[in-house]
């Protein structure tokens, strides 16, 4: 019998994947740990080895636990998106810090970016669209949420590497980079060796880098509607010279509609776990 045991350690659980091993001459049974999965909050279907995955017990404690955990997390996301907007806006990159350190006690750092850095930095955009933050206070939360990811990168510099190498690129005349940095961050936390080319590199000089670094995976990036027929462009021309490349594409420009117009794999939500998902296929 498999089931997942769960350990609180200062408040925060932790689960195992346990089976339950019969002992004949004691006439008992006691557990093995199958597999350590890490903080209970994060545990994706994922984690679990496939042969387990079906199992009835499995399937309720993902279920109770997610229930369990949602008002938890969407109230200290409405707490900590709201003081990391102030944290940002103030050029604080010490509080930004505090607020990652924060959150990660909880979360992982796909859900750091996905669920609070992302949704912040799409809210102050907004605002600056719609006149209610002037341009000044929109680049010091830009740069100061950069100055954030160089931090974090930092702590990762002695995750083990892959192979594998990923080339972040994004048409000429695209300026916004935060996507690519973010990417960049989460690709380097999972050991990848990461090529950042971004912001706007003209299509010679990123077929150029592509034939000097031969990259597994290529990742393009859109975050403005005039730049997609550039993001097109830039697709066709990598894929008519390098045709068994991965392409990926993504941001905020980017939709579901755009799947029948790239020769490439789109990602219009633009989430981490998608790429993730994706880089699966990906040998170190």
């Amino acid at each position: 019998m498999v089931y997942i045991r769960s350990k609180s350690i200062k408040g925060i659980d932790y689960a195992y994947l346990v089976k339950s091993v019969w002992n004949s001459k004691k006439n008992s049974s006691r557990q093995k740990t199958i597999k350590y999965l890490g903080k209970a909050s994060s545990i994706t279907i994922e984690d679990i080895p496939e042969d387990y995955r079906n199992d009835p017990k499995i399937i309720t404690f993902m279920t109770s636990y997610a229930s369990k955990d949602v008002t938890k997390k969407q109230t200290l996301l409405l707490q900590l998106r709201e003081e990391f907007f102030k944290i940002l806006s103030n050029c604080d990159v010490s509080g930004a810090i505090k607020i990652y350190e924060k959150y990660t006690e909880f979360y992982n750092l796909i859900d750091f970016y996905d669920n609070l850095l992302k949704p912040v930095m799409y809210e102050i955009g907004q605002l600056w669209v719609e006149g209610k933050l002037d341009i000044a206070t929109e680049h010091v939360c830009s740069n100061t949420a950069q100055s954030l990811i160089d931090v974090i990168n930092e702590k990762n510099l002695n995750v083990h590497h892959h192979k594998a190498k990923i080339l972040i690129c994004t048409p000429n005349g695209e300026l916004h980079n935060l996507g690519c940095k973010v990417i960049e961050s989460f690709l380097i936390s999972k050991g990848f060796n990461v090529f950042n080319i971004s912001p706007s590199v003209p299509a010679e000089s990123v077929i150029s880098y592509i034939r000097e670094i031969k990259p597994d995976t290529i990742f393009i990036s859109i975050w403005l509607d005039e730049n997609i027929k550039a993001g097109k462009r830039l697709v066709k021309k990598i894929r008519s010279l390098f045709s068994s490349t991965p392409i990926l594409v993504g941001g905020i420009a980017i939709t579901k509609e755009d799947k029948l117009n790239f020769d490439a794999t789109i990602l219009p939500n633009g989430s981490l776990r998608e790429i993730e998902t994706e880089l699966q296929s990906i040998k170190s």
